[in-house]
């Protein structure tokens, strides 16, 4: 293991030595100029990259760079899962300050090599650099079996049901916790028992939870997909409004949520309400879609009880893209206001 002052190179060979399970599609993993797979394995691939940038999706003081490890790989396997991909590889990409590249580099890869045992999705290469901020780039690819296309958002139908799978609202709520408190030692925590007894409490560990160490619905979107059960589908990462409006204009429909058809968090936090947490929040990576009365009839019937629940919150119709919320017999139009990187 590299010293207090390792140079890039030990780091590098300190990734490279650390035992995974490659495989055998893979002819090159780290150590050369590229990684070197064959592609011959699948007819179709899928590929997704996201950034978490420190101080604008993370506050280091907030996050174990253990937690950070692993939570930067769900976000991108959250966009496979939205796809009903299984994970195959990734290239990691981690801008340190040069202070941080002793026990923060070895508990980050820690946490980002757990999570890519876990789901099978080993790392391949990258690259190392220093910065005045920790910077986290992944690319991941997935694969499918030969007789199985990716869901796309566009694949939305007129009158097709909007079924979402797995919590929103949590997250978002665990942030607000974090901004209202600014906690300066949550940096330390690595476990999720020493999280709940700083909670405090259950509602509170939840949505700490659901921000800090959320997994990805990566079972649910390869049954989606192998069995046919959806004509659209989007990860819930900006939030439960922006990402239909994306899945509508993808879809050229126009799409509708049934509030009293939503199951929101049991508390509001502060002045924030667990209903504009649910639709605004984000990084819930909750999986939505739309699907066919017959496809719903088939998904309800056959769906894993071990799977999170699923629930129908809305349709879509003909007519222009846009998102609209209805309650009892009031409906209105709704503009999201969820994640945007450039507010």
């Amino acid at each position: 293991m590299p010293g207090k002052n390792p140079r890039e190179f030990d780091l590098i060979e300190w990734i490279r030595h650390n035992p995974q399970n490659l495989p055998p599609s893979v002819l090159m993993p780290i150590g050369d100029d590229c990684a070197v797979f064959d592609p011959r394995f699948a007819s179709r691939m899928t590929v997704t990259t996201d950034v978490l940038l420190e101080d604008v999706h993370f506050r280091r003081r907030w996050v174990s760079s253990y937690w950070l490890g692993r939570k930067s790989l769900v976000v991108n396997l959250s966009d496979l899962a939205a796809m009903g991909s299984q994970p195959y590889a990734c290239l990691l990409n981690l801008a340190l300050p040069g202070d941080l590249t002793g026990n923060y580099f070895h508990s980050f890869l820690k946490g980002f090599l757990e999570e890519a045992e876990r789901w099978r999705t080993p790392l391949l290469g990258g690259d190392l650099s220093n910065s005045e901020k920790v910077y986290v780039s992944i690319t991941a690819w997935g694969s499918f079996k030969e007789d199985r296309h990716p869901v796309y958002r566009s694949g939305g139908q007129v009158d097709d049901t909007l079924i979402l799978i797995g919590d929103v609202g949590f997250s978002r709520l665990g942030l607000e916790i974090l901004q209202q408190e600014d906690p300066d030692r949550l940096w330390e925590i690595t476990d999720e028992d020493s999280l709940a007894s700083w909670s405090g409490d259950a509602f509170r560990f939840r949505c700490l939870k659901a921000h800090l160490l959320p997994s990805p619905l990566i079972p649910v979107g390869i049954w989606l997909c192998e069995n046919g059960l959806a004509n659209s589908m989007i990860d819930v990462s900006d939030g439960l409004a922006t990402d239909l409006l994306h899945l509508a204009c993808e879809s050229q429909v126009e799409a509708e949520i049934q509030i009293d058809s939503l199951v929101l968090p049991e508390h509001n936090i502060n002045q924030l309400s667990a209903l504009e947490a649910a639709l605004n929040g984000g990084e819930d990576y909750a999986l939505l879609l739309s699907a066919s009365p017959e496809q719903v009839e088939r998904l309800s019937a056959t769906y894993p009880s071990h799977f999170p629940p699923h629930r129908m919150i809305g349709k879509l119709s003909q007519g222009k893209p846009a998102v609209y919320l209805k309650q009892k017999d009031e409906r209105q139009p709704y503009e999201p206001s969820g994640f945007d990187h450039f507010k």
